[in-house]
């Protein structure tokens, strides 16, 4: 559930770009022209917002009372407000230091005033809520856990026009990546930033409409969206699946908390809690959370979440915008990057003029919160309210009963928080069966209205630029330069790579191209990229190219093309491949393939090895782990929905097989050492099975899942989640009665998966399948079942289906199989718990296979690993044994591929 909040929901990214409605430039203009008569009439107070001893305090909020907006100070502590004539309010503070008000009367002219702020003093006091002799953070935290789910959705509507400024400082580049990061735009030394003036609209309880009216960037491919990820995430949400909040109702599991005194503010007591994590983890907070006495909400909050490649540092800033509506007015977000040789700092901030916000009165108010509400704003108004007040359900009778209790155990908490929630959701649109809302309905993107150049920025931006920042932008505007104390002089001039520089690199590195109205892309990977050379024993060296094609229709169709070349240099043999793909309509997601060509395989086409990890076994160490044959084939399948859930895939194939042979010798070393045969197998006597061979195949599988939700997002049915098991049945076959082929066999298949994951950090994988031939009078080895096995101790696989001790097509079967596997992931298990491993941001994981074949009966495997070392490898120790006897050991590593 998605939060009304302001700063939750500016991740440009997480929005669908829709064309402008027609009478939205009119609307734009006139929001330009309002913005444009307001400032006309209008001053400027501006000054630097510094601490006692004479520091300059970046990113101090600022909020004026008058025009419901905030703002924040600059990096360097410059502040610039734009006032109308009169009087106006702005209360000024910063976390760490006490808030002051000033009243500011604007008469004509500007106003330049430097502000200082004292450091807070904070009190210790008895609260009222607490347990025993426990810290009085945690009554505290009960309190604001159990209300969550109200403040949740406690705004209706709101409309706000929103300034946003960041970037990043490229502080230092390894010399690995130094070229390729300048080619795309990136370089040492260097500040990258954008600004962009921006129309928000929410509507209960998650519609959300971004229009952007404008942007400026210096970031290469506006890449800079993408760092927001955080910014769209819910302090109140208990159901995100980015982080673990501290007041998520889970909170209690992960955190420990620490009370630290309160200071006042206004008619409010804020109290100061600590936030310390259980264990260190990605989806985990620490630092400080803010808790208005007796109110139960944010007043602001100071975390860190620390990722692999460095921290997230989120500051936030709450005012009392509306009645009983507090909502963020300043934020603060920063990212520092000290990894791999990468020193990146980087940050985004924002100001907030919110326009209209509207209540959602029907919403129950619990009567605590009333009475709380009524105390500190001495309104009569809701005095009246609570005189005149609705009967109470029986459900809002029990959250009253429990909100009454000074002291609450976390059992009544947890109970009060589902009670707010389930009365919560009754309100709620109901969904209609499985299908759930589509995003394209709650998040509207519309981009860029008006163009970066016909927009005056001094006079909309809230926020000044820093010194970098001007820099940046290149800009020369005499007024601005002096106010930064820069000349224009100290502006690099940008330099313009030359257009046929830009296709000479392109053609190498790859590129996409997109047509004007978006419906056609075309991406070619390059001349040089990571996978156009290979190496093996039977090709020897190769080089591939590749094109992937994607049209789409006005009805819903979209067409994909995706052609293949390579060439082998051992062979002296040219190989194409080519695959059309069509859907054609999306709710039964009905789909279509055509593929064909001639292209050296390996016999196990789904896990076999990776052709890097073969290559470099083969050059390094002449082992050659892969066996291929040469496959020319035509093949023609399709698949749809019978059902929501319900699955139907079929196809029907022609292939001739033909055996390819060993064509070099050649390696790095072991000169003496010859390659094993590709057409071989140690103790298998299945020469038969690697002769040339024509096959006609019919393959059949059904898939279900029980109560599998879906959106309808556009013209594209996506399958979201269930939480019931995929179960499966195939039948897969070959006859000898057309087109003069050889192949006859046939094969029945079940299977069932489930992946359940719970509090974001445990996961349990599991899969089990077993099959049986009933005829196999004649067979390719390619037409065996094939097992994922990981004879190599380094590999790209996934350890969670695999069996990471035997040796590749050893176990391969043509008669009947049973495997199962199951693995356990979580953050902490065994040396984890060692205290210099606790601060690792690493998983801990089981795992079990079990296999049985009719030459290798009951076999069985264990395993321990750590997973997310330095984000892309896994290490692990494995064990095997046949009926309960130990069989073999071994080391394995594997790395993540995106």
């Amino acid at each position: 559930m998605s939060t009304p909040y302001l700063t939750h929901n500016i991740n440009a990214t997480a929005y669908k770009r829709k064309p402008a409605p027609y009478k939205l430039s009119v609307i734009l203009i006139l929001l330009l022209s309002y913005m444009s008569s307001t400032v006309s009439f209008s001053q400027v107070i501006s000054g630097v917002i510094s601490s006692s001893d004479g520091e300059s305090i970046p990113f101090a909020s600022i909020y004026i009372k008058e025009l419901t907006t905030g703002t924040t100070s600059n990096a360097e502590g410059d502040y610039s407000v734009v006032l109308p004539k009169g009087i106006s309010h702005l209360a000024i503070q910063a976390l760490g230091y006490a808030k002051i008000e000033l009243e500011v009367n604007m008469q004509g002219g500007d106003i330049q005033k430097n502000i200082v702020l004292k450091t807070q003093d904070y009190q210790i006091k008895e609260v009222r809520v607490f347990s025993g002799n426990e810290d009085p953070s945690y009554g505290i935290m009960r309190k604001t856990i159990s209300l969550a789910p109200y403040f949740l959705r406690q705004v209706k509507h709101y409309r706000a026009t929103v300034y946003l400024k960041g970037g990043f400082d490229m502080n230092k580049v390894p010399g690995l990546f130094r070229r390729q990061l300048k080619d795309e735009g990136i370089e040492e030394g260097k500040t990258y930033v954008a600004e962009s003036l921006n129309e928000l609209t929410f509507n209960s309880p998650n519609q959300f409409v971004h229009k952007q009216i404008s942007k400026r960037s210096t970031i290469p491919n506006n890449g800079e969206d993408e760092v927001l990820s955080f910014l769209n995430y819910s302090f109140y949400d208990s159901e995100s699946e980015l982080a673990i909040s501290p007041v998520s109702r889970k909170a209690f599991s992960f955190y420990d908390f620490r009370y630290e005194g309160f200071f006042e503010q206004g008619e409010y007591f804020v109290n100061k809690i600590k936030v310390t994590p259980k264990r260190k983890n990605q989806k985990l907070f620490e630092g400080y959370i803010y808790i208005v006495d007796n109110l139960w909400n944010i007043h602001s909050v100071d975390l860190v979440n620390e990722q692999f490649l460095g921290k997230i540092h989120i500051k936030q800033v709450q005012e009392q915008v509306k009645e009983k509506v507090w909502l963020p007015v300043s934020y603060q977000f920063k990212v520092f990057v000290d990894k791999l040789g990468f020193n990146v700092s980087g940050n985004y901030g924002g100001s907030v003029k919110y326009n209209e916000v509207d209540l959602d009165y029907d919403l129950p108010l619990p009567k605590t919160l009333e009475e709380s509400y009524a105390r500190a704003e001495m309104d009569k108004k809701i005095a009246e309210e609570m005189e005149s007040a609705r009967p109470l359900t029986s459900t809002q009778e029990k959250i009253e009963s429990l909100l009454e209790k000074d002291d609450i155990n976390n059992r009544e908490m947890l109970k009060l928080s589902r009670l707010m929630e389930k009365e919560n959701q009754k309100r709620e649109l109901a969904e209609t069966g499985l299908r759930l809302k589509s995003r394209d309905s709650l998040y509207q993107f519309v981009k860029d209205t008006i163009s970066p150049d016909s927009i005056n920025w001094n006079k909309y931006r809230p926020i000044p630029l820093s010194k970098k920042e001007i820099q940046s932008f290149g800009i020369r505007d005499s007024l601005t330069l002096a106010m930064a104390g820069l000349t224009e002089d100290s502006i690099a001039k940008q330099k313009h790579t030359s257009k046929f520089v830009k296709i000479i690199t392109k053609s190498f590195t790859g590129t996409t191209y997109y047509s004007s109205d978006k419906k056609f892309r075309l991406r070619y990977y390059g001349l040089i990229n990571p996978n156009a050379f290979t190496f093996n024993s039977v090709d020897a060296l190769t080089y591939s190219q590749k094109v992937n094609a994607r049209y789409y229709l006005n009805n819903g169709m979209q067409l994909d093309l995706y052609p293949r070349l390579k060439y082998s240099f051992g062979r002296h043999d040219l190989m194409w491949t080519t695959r059309f793909k069509i859907d054609t309509e999306y709710i039964h997601r009905t789909r279509f393939f055509v593929e064909g060509g001639q292209w050296s395989s390996d016999f196990n086409s789904e896990t076999g090895i990776s052709p890097f990890v073969n290559m470099a076994s083969s050059l390094l160490l002449k082992d050659n782990y892969m066996k291929l044959y040469l496959n020319n084939y035509l093949w023609l399948s399709g698949a749809r929905d019978l059902a929501n859930g319900l699955r139907l895939e079929v196809g029907v194939k022609y292939r001739n097989m033909e055996k390819l042979k060993n064509s070099t010798n050649y390696s790095f070393g072991y000169h003496e050492k010859n390659y094993s045969p590709n057409n071989q197998l140690s103790n298998r006597n299945w020469d038969s099975h690697f002769q040339n061979q024509r096959a006609f195949e019919i393959e059949t599988k059904l898939v279900y899942t029980p109560k599998y939700f879906y959106r309808i997002e556009g013209d594209k049915k996506k399958m979201v989640s269930s939480n019931y098991p995929t179960f499966s049945i195939m039948y897969i076959g070959a006859t000898n009665a057309a087109f003069n082929t050889q192949s006859r066999f046939h094969m029945a298949e079940i299977g069932v998966k489930q992946n359940v994951e719970w509090n974001l950090m445990y996961n349990i994988n599991y899969n089990a399948r077993a099959g049986y031939y009933f005829n196999n009078t004649s067979m390719h080895f390619s037409q065996f079942t094939h097992f994922n096995t990981a004879e190599v101790p380094i590999s790209f696989k996934d350890w969670n289906n695999s069996f990471n001790l035997l040796h590749d097509y050893q176990y391969s079967t043509n008669k009947w199989f049973a495997e199962a596997h199951i693995s356990y992931s979580m953050p902490y298990l065994l040396i984890k718990n060692l205290p210099f491993l606790q601060d690792k941001l690493w998983n801990e994981n089981l795992y079990f296979g079990h296999l049985s074949v009719p030459s290798f009966k009951n076999y069985n495997e264990i395993g321990y690993g750590i997973s997310q070392i330095f984000l892309v490898a896994n290490v692990g120790v494995f064990a095997g044994f046949n009926d309960f006897d130990f069989y073999r050991w071994g080391v394995r590593v594997s790395i993540n591929l995106p």
